[in-house]
């Protein structure tokens, strides 16, 4: 009899709170409609492969429309001369590049090669054509497929060999190693942040710690502000255990970019964490609010689920969501050796939108008290 009268207070408690009871109510339609619209959108998604076709030779046309041919319509298509914007838009998964005197190497039986060039987007999905291609070519081996003389033999010779799919030297990116590396850095410490963060403040009001702070006249900005960088601090140790994992394991990662990138994406949770946890009444709500926001995180980053298989409209709130974006420019620094110097902007300004907006909330909840 203790023990259920114990289970009816404690449910009465949670859900006289409207807060709870709004995200009890919210998460899992959020986690279902989440489910059905992304994991529902890969029977929709199709890789989009560009080819840019620097030979001249009908033999090299005909070789491409013989592969487009294997595919459904839109997989494959000509890429034309702004085809790295589009790339790094995510238009393209992979650009495939043929090579000038391409159809002459394949008459002198020569090895040939083909350069491929992901996007920074869905990373995960280039690896995954990268690997496709790589074998099919390697099967055509010896076959007639890449005989200049296909027309008249009905098999080749296996002295000429099938074209090797190359990266420069950029191969390694598209290592399960290497895929791993957003997610243990940057998702894992985003994660633990949230975790700890969002109850930080409502555990110290429910075991009388505030009331003492208030009592010594500690200054509300310095509270907030303590404790943001007490859990980004967190957030740092978090990422730099994983990184210098994967500096073990012989990953290659921009050491100074990576740096500043753990920093903001450390800052920005932090941030979302103390927020939420002065938006909270209780400890059981603080908890609602931090898996809810893992839950998003999760589906948002493009770490897991492929952007490009998104609805539009979610694709647009995905591509300035800070996890997406530490995410794209390290991938964007990685292969193309550029700074995403606006991605950078974008992660700024929204972190200082949201610790501006935590002071306001922690001025409040402090006179409230």
């Amino acid at each position: 009899m203790q023990i259920s009268r114990l289970i009816l207070t404690d449910l009465k408690r949670i859900f006289k709170n409207r807060l709870s009871l709004f995200t009890i109510i919210t998460v899992p339609l959020l986690v279902i409609l989440l489910t059905t619209i992304l994991f529902n959108s890969y029977s929709l998604f199709h890789a989009r492969i560009g080819i840019v076709n620097q030979d001249t030779d009908p033999l090299s046309r005909f070789t491409v429309g013989i592969v487009m041919s294997l595919f459904r319509g839109g997989t494959i298509s000509y890429a034309g001369p702004d085809y790295e914007k589009r790339l790094l838009n995510g238009e393209y998964n992979a650009i495939v590049v043929i090579p000038r005197d391409f159809s002459k190497d394949l008459y002198a039986a020569r090895q040939t090669t083909m350069t491929f060039i992901p996007s920074p987007i869905d990373l995960q999905v280039s690896s995954i054509m990268y690997q496709l291609f790589r074998s099919m070519f390697e099967d055509l081996q010896g076959s007639p497929f890449f005989d200049p003389q296909v027309i008249r033999y009905l098999f080749a010779s296996p002295g000429y060999p099938a074209p090797k799919l190359i990266m420069s030297e950029k191969e390694e990116l598209l290592s399960f190693k290497s895929l791993l590396t957003p997610i243990a850095i940057f998702l894992s410490a985003a994660f633990v942040v949230l975790a700890l963060s969002c109850g930080s403040i409502v555990n110290e009001k429910e075991n009388g710690l505030t009331d003492i702070y208030l009592s010594s006249n500690l200054n509300h900005m310095s509270y907030t502000i303590s404790k943001i960088f007490s859990y980004t601090i967190l957030g740092i140790i978090e990422s730099f255990i994983a990184f210098v994992l994967f500096i073990f394991l012989k990953v290659h990662l921009p050491v100074g970019l990576l740096i500043l990138l753990i920093f903001l994406n450390s800052f920005f949770h932090a941030c979302v964490g103390v927020l939420l946890s002065y938006s909270a009444g209780s400890t059981q709500t603080a908890s609602l609010f931090g898996l809810s926001v893992v839950v998003v995180s999760f589906f948002l980053s493009g770490m897991i689920v492929p952007i490009s298989s998104m609805p539009q409209s979610v694709q647009t709130i995905a591509k300035y969501f800070p996890l997406f974006l530490v995410n794209y420019t390290l991938r964007k620094t990685q292969i193309y050796g550029l700074v995403g110097t606006n991605e950078l902007i974008t992660m700024v300004v929204v972190s200082t939108i949201i610790v501006s907006l935590t002071t306001v909330v922690g001025i409040f909840y402090f006179k409230r008290r």
